[in-house]
């Protein structure tokens, strides 16, 4: 196999680690996120239209309330189809079973609602279902391909092409609902599913070896039907993961509170307390436009630069803690001084982070577990689990709010509390993710198999010099080395030398002033921060030909 990256894998690796190789897979998943992304976003605008149409934010609630019903049932189906379908070849063959269901699904949706036929309430729980299940066995499937250090630093980039495909989706889907109406919505979200229909399957043969995860185990028969919920609660770690869901929606729930009773209360010193008036009613449209824009362009962004090196330099258990710690000092911040834009940054920041960092974090804890886990695990807590946590969020918020009549600053404060509960929990699963990581892997140092010899160049001329792939390696299965050079005492290079780590290749231009012997370090770090190095000598050839030290 070809050890040297290519041009695509260079300029990927301005975002994340990546090996030889890895480039076309990690863009053949990056496209499947994309697209279903693209297409979820496009029918998130038609789903509220339709239903709000119909009835009104109540009738909304209800069909939410009825989603989480439905999963109880549907968790169980989907580990009998996993149980049925896992011993066959192809790990493409749940996802693609899964997503066929929901193309042929929306078809259906495109012609009943041609032909005049109300679908408001069934889509709208039909599109909830769409969007949780949907993405937790896409994530499964990634985390059944790739190994753990693979997954690791192939993630970030995948999860910043779905948060575009989001991006993009929500931007195109008003003007394409203008031009084509509901039926042509519906369509196009139909036509995006083929993308990972037809690239799930070239996925296992484009992975190099390497990267790869190992062959699955041979599922064991199904259980009763409540498989996935004992899946999860005979696994700590997964029941911690479970428990982290939910505290994560607790936390969000409370905050969109806190931030819409502040708005209103602003409106209202404003003189603009009628829910009847325009100018309200324009005020609140422009004031969560902004932050939904703003979040969405912050997420995207963090997305492409900070996951992949936050995952680099503080590992999983780091990126775990990033959301609890800001929630803390967030929410701990707005109790002492509850301003309307306080609160809005602390939104902004929670919501950024956790579509983003948090989100791709939890979908990386997955990388170690069994097949069963990922799959059936992930499906129960990603679908019930979630949905429960907005049931018990919502419920907690009608009840202090409506009926014990609680103030803004009772869920200021109490969202600092589960703050400190989600931050025990961040360190606990943490440490169970560590522990597995090193029951199934090794974590050794690169080494250095061949040391670079001492150079001889000429001064006045432009010299290049590439050191062989050979020259380190790398025993951890899907690692990746990354280079950096320096001089012998660790001081940035000369301006005369330069050193492009992907390539390998140093570019020496010494001047006529610049003769001499120069000591130099290559230090090859592995994704986990361990490293090696070698040491060389440039000996610098003056105009006169003499060599001096």
């Amino acid at each position: 196999m070809n050890k040297e990256l290519s041009p695509t894998e260079r300029f990927l690796s301005l975002f994340t680690t990546l090996r030889a190789g890895e480039g076309f897979p990690a863009l053949l998943l990056a496209a499947q996120a994309f697209a279903i992304m693209f297409s979820l976003y496009l029918l998130k605008v038609i789903r509220d239209t339709l239903i709000l149409s119909q009835g009104d934010a109540e009738l909304k609630a209800y069909a939410t309330a009825i989603q989480a019903g439905l999963l109880i049932f549907i968790v169980p189906i989907f580990a009998r189809l996993y149980f049925y379908l896992s011993p066959r070849s192809g790990k493409h063959l749940i996802l693609c079973c899964v997503l066929q269901f929901f193309l042929f699904s929306l078809l259906l949706f495109a012609v009943l609602y041609w032909q005049g036929v109300s679908i408001a309430v069934v889509f709208y729980i039909w599109q909830g279902l769409f969007a949780v299940m949907s993405l937790a066995v896409f994530w499964a499937f990634a985390a059944d391909l790739f190994n753990p250090r693979s997954g690791q630093r192939l993630f970030p980039l995948i999860a910043a092409a779905g948060a575009l495909g989001a991006l993009l989706g929500a931007a195109s889907a008003a003007p394409l609902n203008t031009l084509s109406g509901h039926v042509g919505v519906l369509c196009a979200a139909a036509l995006l599913l083929l993308v990972p229909l037809t690239l799930s399957g070239r996925m296992e043969e484009a992975i190099p070896t390497g990267s790869l995860a190992g062959s699955h185990e041979a599922p064991v028969s199904p259980g009763s039907l409540a498989e996935g919920f004992s899946i999860v609660l005979r696994s700590r770690y997964l029941s911690a993961i479970a428990a982290l869901v939910v505290l994560l929606n607790l936390i969000n729930t409370n905050g969109e509170f806190v931030v819409a009773s502040l708005l209103t209360d602003e409106l209202a010193r404003q003189g603009l307390d009628s829910t009847q008036s325009p100018e309200r009613a324009q005020r609140i449209t422009g004031f969560y436009a902004t932050y939904q824009s703003i979040t969405a362009l912050l997420g995207l962004l963090i997305q492409l630069f900070l996951v992949s090196r936050v995952f680099d330099r503080f590992g999983i258990r780091g990126a775990l803690l990033v959301l609890p710690i800001v929630t803390l000092l967030g929410y701990g911040l707005l109790s002492l001084l509850p301003l309307l834009m306080l609160a809005l940054i602390v939104l902004i920041a929670e919501n950024s982070i956790s579509y983003s960092l948090t989100a791709t974090t939890r979908h990386a804890l997955f990388l170690p577990v069994s097949r069963e886990q990922k799959y059936i695990g992930k499906q129960t807590i990603e679908t019930l689990f979630f949905r429960l946590g907005d049931m018990i969020s919502g419920g907690l918020v009608y009840v202090a709010s409506s009926l014990l009549g609680f103030s803004t600053l009772v869920f200021m404060l109490g969202n600092l509390v589960l703050s400190v509960i989600l931050l025990g929990f961040a360190i606990a699963i943490g440490r169970y993710h560590y522990r597995i990581i090193l029951k199934k892997m090794n974590n050794l140092p690169p080494v250095l198999a061949s040391p670079i010899s001492d150079l001889r160049i000429d001064s006045g001329r432009l010299t290049e010099f590439v050191f062989n792939t050979e020259t380190f390696g790398d025993p951890d299965e899907g690692d990746a080395l990354r280079y950096t050079a320096y001089l012998n005492d660790s001081e940035p290079l000369p301006p005369w030398i330069e050193f492009d780590g992907l390539q390998r290749k140093f570019s020496f231009n010494p001047g006529s002033n610049d003769g001499g012997r120069i000591q130099l370090r290559v230090v090859a770090r592995d994704f986990q921060g361990l490293s090696t190095e070698s040491r060389f000598d440039v000996h610098v050839a003056p105009v006169n030909g003499r060599i001096t030290d």
